[in-house]
């Protein structure tokens, strides 16, 4: 009997567990339709939210102007056009004037966006918005900041030259919205009274600061000729390669147009991605990291400089990096074939040889058994996908990103499940238990198999009319007890085979996504059994 309950109070807890990660994907799911909503009523002819694509970027967390919390809830909407910084309020200092966009957003503002019910900040200032400010905006109970000056609303007041800024006003009964009222505002010659209390507190500030200074010019008995201390953050950058061109702080960022969305040529979970051409011979790829992210300068050092001799021809070479505490950025090898999502999703004639495949296959199998074998301690990725794997113009393939999941932790923006990775590829023990072990890389990396010869994606749309859960490995295990294997393969690749080599291929594919630890391979398993099948040289 003892047995028995102790059993059943087993089973509630992993139900309620299940229950829980469900409804919060179900959250961030919903976060994600209400800013493709919102996207739809903007006009924007230059593309500002072209990031905003769940096809090619399904995380919602990465898009442009978007911050998100430990659970994938949109916290801040950031979409601020760079038109007219000198006129920007002192109180939005904070926001990141990289974050800005050179063009302008038109249209109206949905009402939707009171869906979004962890928003603490949205700035959607110096745009060309017009119409009605929406009533839900009002209903927003978590909302801290609401810049939206610079438009053309209809109906809202000015309140000065600087532009429309609206704050939350909030009625003293709990729960009930109220409307600004005149008797909000000041008369036509008067002051507001945010400005008087500016006035009051810049004035009792400044007189503290002053007793200070003298306070501490006696104190310290400074000479005429004592030199000010003053900070100076390092803006330094280790080198971990010689690359035959010196590389500086400024080198690098000017390289990058000043991280300019022009140069910019991928977003990820852990910040974006940057061409810089110091010189004709020396271009390198620059990730732009969230500031913050990491744990303390120490850690931080010590773990890039672990990475440094972590050494592989088949991982993107890390050449060096700058952190302060304004900025972060790591110098890798810059690959000119761009990433294995792109070239799946263009299916150009390589897509379809069978020998480029098995080359991309078998080159992001080493890496990974490099990672996990011969590296001290066992560098796990966490975070396999087509996007971090690079090509180069002869299609050889580069895992990028390893050691980035442990270096800087839990992500804020590109985790979907509470752990590191990407739904879709992230392993089911792993998702519910998040312990992680190098099995579940090997998950990931038969997911992107799977994806690389056939044309579906992991959660591909037209799994929509099955069941909850259903991905590419239910589709190709659905497909083979059918008698349907060659309709996994994307169209010309089963024609020109071989077709025992692609079967083959298939079955080690869903063997990785087998969800006993024990019967998936490891990638040493996995890299024998390709080079077994390996064609002739290409």
């Amino acid at each position: 009997m003892k047995r028995m309950f102790l059993a059943l109070f087993v089973l509630l807890n992993l139900f309620s567990f299940s229950f829980s990660w469900k409804l919060l994907s179900e959250n961030a799911i919903h976060d994600r339709t209400v800013l493709l909503e919102l996207k739809s009523s903007f006009s924007d002819p230059h593309g500002v939210l072209s990031t905003w694509d769940p096809d090619s970027s399904p995380n919602h967390c990465s898009w442009f102007g978007v911050s998100c919390n430990s659970d994938s809830r949109v916290v801040s909407l950031v979409l601020r056009a760079c038109g007219d910084k000198g006129s920007s309020s002192s109180s939005l200092r904070f926001l990141d004037s990289s974050s800005c966009s050179s063009a302008r957003l038109g249209g109206e503002i949905s009402p939707v966006v009171g869906s979004l019910s962890e928003l603490k900040v949205l700035s959607l200032a110096f745009n060309d918005l017009g119409g009605y400010v929406p009533n839900e905006i009002w209903g927003l109970e978590r909302l801290e900041l609401l810049d939206l000056q610079g438009n053309s609303f209809t109906g809202v007041r000015v309140l000065d030259n600087a532009g429309i800024k609206l704050r939350k006003l909030m009625s003293e009964e709990e729960g009930e919205d109220e409307e600004a009222s005149p008797d909000d505002f000041p008369d036509k010659n008067g002051l507001y009274p945010i400005e008087i209390a500016s006035i009051v507190s810049a004035s009792v500030i400044v007189f503290v600061l002053l007793v200070l200074v003298v306070f501490f010019i006696y104190t310290k008995k400074w000479k005429r000729n004592s030199q000010v201390l003053q900070f100076v953050e390092p803006k330094e950058i280790k080198v971990f390669v010689d690359v035959t061109t010196p590389l500086t702080y400024e080198t690098i960022v000017r390289a990058t147009g000043y991280f300019s969305n022009s140069y910019c040529i991928g977003h990820g979970g852990f910040g974006s991605t940057y061409r810089a051409e110091v010189s004709p011979e020396h271009v390198f790829a620059v990730k732009r990291l969230s500031v913050g992210r990491f744990q303390g300068d120490q850690q931080f050092h010590a773990e890039i400089s672990a990475l440094e001799t972590v050494r592989h021809p088949n991982l993107v070479m890390l050449i060096g990096y700058h952190a302060s505490e304004t900025e972060m950025f790591l110098i890798y090898n810059y690959l000119s074939g761009g990433n294995l999502e792109d070239f799946i999703k263009k299916r150009s004639k390589p897509a379809l040889e069978w020998k480029i495949l098995h080359k991309i296959a078998l080159d992001v199998a080493r890496a990974l058994a490099y990672l996990h074998e011969q590296c001290s301690p066992k560098v796990l990725h966490r975070d396999i996908k087509p996007s971090n794997i690079l090509l180069d113009d002869t299609y050889n393939a580069y895992l990028s990103d390893f050691g980035l999941s442990k270096l800087l932790g839990t992500s804020q923006s590109h985790v979907t499940t509470g752990v590191a990775g990407t739904f879709g590829y992230v392993a089911p023990e792993y998702a519910m238990t998040c312990r992680v072990s190098e099995k579940a890389d090997v998950y990931s990396y038969g997911i992107v198999i799977l994806e690389l010869i056939s044309d579906k994606r992991a959660l591909d749309p037209s799994f929509s009319s099955h069941e909850n859960g259903f991905n590419i490995v239910s589709w190709a295990h659905m497909m083979l007890s059918q008698g349907k294997a060659k309709d996994v393969f994307t169209k010309g690749l089963w024609e020109t085979g071989p077709q025992d080599d692609l079967v083959e291929v298939l079955h080690l594919a869903l063997k990785c996504t087998i969800d006993s630890l024990s019967i998936r391979p490891t990638m040493k398993q996995a890299v024998k059994q390709l080079k077994r099948i390996q064609p002739s040289r290409l």
